[in-house]
């Protein structure tokens, strides 16, 4: 099966090199030993890209070498050589050892086949001339017909008349080839038959003799004489030539009969059941089974020394773990193997056994390191160690001991401690002058070893020094607003004059008053003044102070670069789950609290470019809950959400604004006449209520740093300083 399948995949491989169409397709040179004339066949379908049918008749091993040679004229070549004929249809060959021709005008028929059963070649006639042909059972012999224009009935006579006692009946509608019985011929004296079955006994011991009769016949007149109850589950009857044993056992006298028809039986109770068997299977008790251990030779190199017409691998198989050879077949067949070996297996003189001891080389990779001059040479590992011993002549041993001298060397391996990145990381982005094979881990990811020449080590320093740097940690000022609606403010609004300018420099102690115009903003860690330009500052101040707006979130976040940054500012809800009751309808705990959060949140993941650039995606949330209906209704709060997700790049220090989340509230504004608006029903009279709704917009402010160093934060007096000086001072 092995064998099947190497030839297989190398006619694939033939197949996948050549594109050409499929008779022009060139088949290179392919040798096939031994193989089933079927698998050939499979082999060069697969090859040509096309069906290849074969029938019954098709069996049989073969060896065939194919020449380089264009599809048809291979498969053409192939069948003429072993009497096999193919007919096309399409893409689809079908092959069989039998070619019928009729002509449906002249009612003629053509036949050509090589050693095909009778009964096989009857039912193909059949099948071409379309018309039944009946027959009793016929023997099975195999026969080679070539035969041209001749009519049906007359090839059917000349196919029978090979068999005495079978003669031709014809219909206008069938053929019949019927069987006529045989009639044993007596002598005058009374003597034995010529021809039939003579079966004698004494005691336990039979003899018989047979001369032309029918299996099925020996095998009654046997059982009669012996008084057993048989069971022939054989549909094939056979003719018997000659056979002759005497005083035999019965069942020794069955066997050796069965043998003659392919058959076997079974013995039940008192009933012997005859089956059929194939030929191989009575073959194998006549069949030796030798093994031959070998001494001075490896066994795996013994399929190379065999000669050609000795090398069929059916009779022989190789016991790899005990070098020795297992031989199968009769002794004519596996003789000349025998002897052949006997001749070859012996001491080479001028060979000795050397051990090698490796110190840096493992001993099992010894085998493919050795150069082809020693293939012949096959290394045996001593066990728990390094060290290997080899059958060397004295010249082949110093040449191997030069050899190792130059493989068998400590490699240049150097100790490499990583400052900002992990092994794990370098090994997934590897520079160019090293592979992952070069590189040895260890429990410490800092530290690994690097196994290389003193040229590639210097050469990984060089790239490993632009891998293993800090990544780049990013700072970000947020800064949160709540404007009510149309007070949101961006980075171009205009106050006029309504700010100091250079035309109208501050008076003496002008900081106490620039420190009082921005006085909501100067606890904020957010510098507005600095982002966004005094008036913008003055403005939001205003805001601040009058209401119109509210700072929901003002923080720093440092993070590292293509890392994702939280800032979540929510409430947290809990809540009863409740079910309907089925049997009541009412509302019930299921004892499970659930949480809704709500709030403010916003994740932040930027990167820096290689230009100074920082790329950044923003998602902010805006979430509210709703009135708590969930005792009276089962079902959780309503929630209203509001999200933007966006990307932006901008330079370092440079601030980015996020508008857009806007929010309504609505708000109910009760108005009454002390004392009497809060009387019982008739308060109602002395009171109002009026509904408004108040938009209000969420504005996020983001200015992205690059930390690469630590700076020293200034104190509130030191920022008001630098803001004057910046805006103020000429």
């Amino acid at each position: 099966m092995k064998k099947r399948l190497v030839i297989f995949f190398t006619v694939l491989i033939i197949s996948v090199c050549s594109c050409t169409p499929l008779f022009a397709q060139q088949i290179k040179e392919i040798e096939f030993r031994n193989q089933e004339i079927t698998d050939i066949l499979v082999a060069l379908a697969q090859m040509a890209g096309i069906s290849i049918i074969p029938d019954e008749t098709v069996k049989g091993r073969v060896s065939y070498f194919f020449f380089e040679t264009d599809f048809e004229t291979a498969l053409l070549t192939f069948l003429q050589t072993y009497k096999m004929y193919y007919k096309k249809e399409g893409k689809i060959y079908y092959v069989s050892k039998i070619q019928v021709r009729y002509e449906t005008s002249l009612d003629m028929i053509s036949m050509d086949a090589e050693d095909v059963d009778v009964s096989v070649l009857v039912r193909y006639i059949s099948e071409a001339i379309g018309k039944t042909i009946l027959y009793d059972s016929l023997p099975s012999v195999p026969l080679s017909v070539h035969v041209k224009n001749v009519k049906p009935e007359k090839l059917i006579e000349i196919l029978i008349k090979r068999f005495d006692n079978y003669d031709l009946m014809v219909d206008r509608d069938y053929y019949y080839i019927k069987r006529i019985p045989e009639k044993p011929e007596i002598t005058d004296k009374g003597k034995a038959p010529v021809r039939g079955v003579s079966i004698t006994g004494r005691a336990d011991l039979f003899s018989i003799e047979v001369s032309k009769a029918r299996f099925f016949e020996i095998i009654y007149e046997m059982f009669d004489k012996a008084g057993h109850e048989y069971s022939i589950l054989m549909q094939r009857d056979l003719l018997i030539e000659k056979i002759r044993f005497s005083d035999k056992s019965f069942e020794q006298l069955l066997r050796l009969v069965l043998e003659q028809a392919n058959a076997d039986y079974k013995k039940v109770g008192d009933i012997y059941y005859i089956f059929a068997i194939t030929q191989k299977d009575v073959l194998k008790k006549l069949k030796s089974t030798i093994r031959i251990p070998l001494t001075y030779i490896n066994v795996q190199e013994l399929p190379k020394l065999l000669p050609p017409d000795l090398a069929l691998s059916k009779f022989y198989k190789l016991d790899v773990d005990s070098n020795a050879l297992i031989l199968s077949g009769s002794l004519e067949e596996i003789g000349p193997i025998q002897e052949f070996i006997s001749e070859i297996d012996r001491p080479k003189e001028g060979l000795d056994y050397y051990r090698f001891d490796l110190s840096y080389i493992t001993v099992k990779d010894i085998k493919k390191l050795l150069p082809r001059s020693f293939k012949y040479s096959v290394p045996i590992v001593v066990p728990n160690s390094n060290s290997f011993i080899i059958l060397l002549s004295s010249g082949k041993k110093t040449e191997l001991e030069q050899y190792l001298k130059l493989i068998d060397k400590a490699p240049d391996v150097e100790y490499v401690n990583l400052k900002y990145i992990k092994s794990e990381y370098l090994t997934k982005n590897l520079p160019p002058s090293i592979t992952k094979e070069d590189i040895i881990v260890t429990s410490n990811p800092s530290i690994i070893f690097v196994r290389g020449s003193p040229e590639k080590l210097d050469a990984f320093y060089k790239e490993l020094s632009i891998i293993d740097r800090p990544v780049p940690q990013l700072r970000y000022e947020l800064l949160v607003i709540q404007y009510q609606e149309g007070e949101a403010l961006g980075l171009n609004q205009n106050l006029g004059d309504n700010i100091f300018t250079a035309r109208n420099p501050p008076a003496a102690g002008a900081e106490n008053g620039f420190a009082a115009s921005i006085g909501k903003l100067v606890a904020l860690n957010f510098d507005v003044v600095s982002a966004f330009g005094v008036q913008f500052a003055l403005r939001l101040n205003m805001d601040l102070s009058e209401d119109k707006a509210r700072v929901l979130a003002d923080s720093t976040l440092n993070g590292i670069s293509e890392e994702q940054i939280t800032f979540q500012n929510t409430s947290t809800y809990r809540y009863r789950e409740y079910e309907t009751d089925p049997n009541t309808g009412d509302l019930r705990s299921t004892g499970v609290v659930r949480e809704i959060s709500s709030g403010l949140k916003i994740n932040i993941t930027g990167w820096v470019s290689g230009d100074g650039m920082i790329t950044m995606e923003v998602e902010a949330e805006v979430s509210k809950r709703g009135a708590d209906v969930s005792s009276d209704t089962g079902k959780p709060p309503t929630t209203f959400e509001k999200m933007i997700k966006t990307n932006v790049r901008t330079s370092v220090g440079k601030p980015i604004i996020i508008g857009g989340l806007i929010e309504e509230n609505k708000e109910t504004i009760t108005q009454k006449t002390p004392f009497l608006g809060d009387i019982p029903l008739l308060g109602i009279l002395f009171r109002s209520e009026k509904e408004s709704i108040n938009k209000t917009e969420f504005v996020i402010y983001i200015i992205p740093h690059v930390d690469l160093w630590e700076e020293e934060k200034a104190g509130v007096r030191s920022t008001l300083e630098r803001l004057y000086s910046k805006f103020f001072d000429s």
